[in-house]
């Protein structure tokens, strides 16, 4: 198994969008930056590291759950997303710079920035993200790009040796001349484009770096909520140990459990007030609810690797074989017995856990009820008889 962290950027970028409300911006802010080093005339290396880091400087947004601008000009929230964008990518495979460029991408040249550092102590490479970054946030991109430019330059040329490296904004200046690069910027085929741009010596991550990469996302996304703070670790290690006493080889097994992992990834477009509220929710707050499992399949298949097996098993976790289950309706002649134990995993992991209207239940309960559920034929007794044995 060989998995393009390009693919891996992308695909998390987007739902990181989509949760933000924010069209394409991790793109875009990507897109400035490599353009930026080119003309800054960077060596190959660093913008490999502009490519990651870029794309993945508001990973940590993931949990701040706030709407996209308050988060980048508010100072707290800005350092809270740039510390827990750092702590994340310490845990992954990759050059350790790339996480320091991350932590860092909220600083102004004056040291007015998230940490207080000025533009001495500040990596040349978080500037010209932090750069790029505030450029997309002041385009408005409903109105066309020729008649902003004026405007755009005046503003930075304002904010030269305040906010942004002077180099940088000479370099800035330099490509805002360029109709291409507004051309490309407000191309909807964006994501494409900045694809196009990854390294040549891209980085790959096999099985073992795949699974590192999905326990961190999965404690970015358990960690929205303190009641599920362990829940997609836990359901991953159910199913890793269902595969083992199916007999499934070791890369089957380890397949499942990164679907484990990131089976609810799709959770980071449910607001937290959602994900934790103590009453009934609303007919409107069930339906967003609804929604994960959809973005999870959505996002999961944007990864080639991942297209055919993992993606249908992390985003069928809510389907069930008498149709009942969302968002596809799904039955049991379109349901695998992979797809029906993350399914059954999933019911039972969320059955002993605290909530917030109730406490977890007992093991002896939650098997219970699941047998229930297969009575009312929701389940099958193989994945039942599979779970009763991983667990006991």
């Amino acid at each position: 198994m060989k998995i393009s962290v390009g693919n891996l950027l992308s695909a998390i970028s987007h739902l990181i969008d989509i949760a933000q409300g924010r069209r394409e911006h991790a793109p875009k802010v990507t897109y400035i930056s490599l353009q930026l080093s080119h003309i800054l005339g960077l060596k190959s290396l660093e913008k490999k590291k502009i490519y990651y880091a870029a794309f993945f400087h508001d990973i940590g947004i993931t949990v701040a759950d706030k709407k996209f601008i308050t988060s980048h000009i508010d100072p707290d929230l800005a350092k809270n997303h740039c510390l827990l964008g750092y702590e994340f990518l310490q845990k992954l495979p990759l050059d350790g710079d790339i996480a320091e460029f991350v932590k860092y991408h909220h600083e102004f040249y004056n040291g007015s920035g998230a940490f207080g550092y000025d533009h001495s102590t500040t990596p040349f490479v978080s500037q010209i993200i932090n750069f790029a970054d505030q450029i997309d946030i002041v385009l408005d991109f409903s109105n066309p790009y020729y008649q902003q430019i004026d405007e755009i330059t005046n503003w930075v040329l304002k904010k030269k040796g305040v906010l942004f490296n002077p180099i940088i904004v000479e370099a800035f200046l330099e490509l805002a001349q360029k109709d291409r690069f507004w051309l490309d910027l407000y191309n909807p085929h964006l994501r494409q484009i900045v694809m196009a741009l990854s390294p040549e010596d891209e980085v790959y991550f096999d099985i073992e770096q795949m699974l590192k990469f999905s326990e961190a996302i999965s404690l970015l996304i358990d960690n929205k909520s303190p009641f599920t703070h362990v829940h997609s670790q836990q359901l991953s290690q159910t199913v890793y140990t269902i595969a083992k006493i199916m007999g499934l080889n070791s890369e089957m097994a380890n397949k499942l459990k990164i679907a484990g992992y990131l089976h609810d990834i799709g959770k980071m477009v449910v607001p937290n007030e959602i994900l934790n509220k103590e009453g009934k929710l609303t007919k409107e707050e069930f339906y967003i609810i609804k929604s994960h499992p959809y973005y999870t399949k959505l996002i999961l298949s944007q990864i080639p690797a991942f297209k055919d097996d993992i993606a249908n098993w992390a985003g069928n976790h809510h389907e069930r074989i008498d149709r009942s289950g969302y968002p596809e309706k799904l039955g049991k002649d379109e349901l695998s017995l992979l797809d029906r134990i993350v399914g059954i995993c999933d019911v039972y992991q969320a059955l002993i856990e605290d909530r917030p209207y109730r406490r977890g239940l007992p093991q002896s309960t939650a098997l219970t009820i699941i047998s229930d559920m297969v009575k009312s034929n929701l389940f099958l007794e193989e994945e039942f008889w599979l779970l009763k044995r991983a667990v006991n």
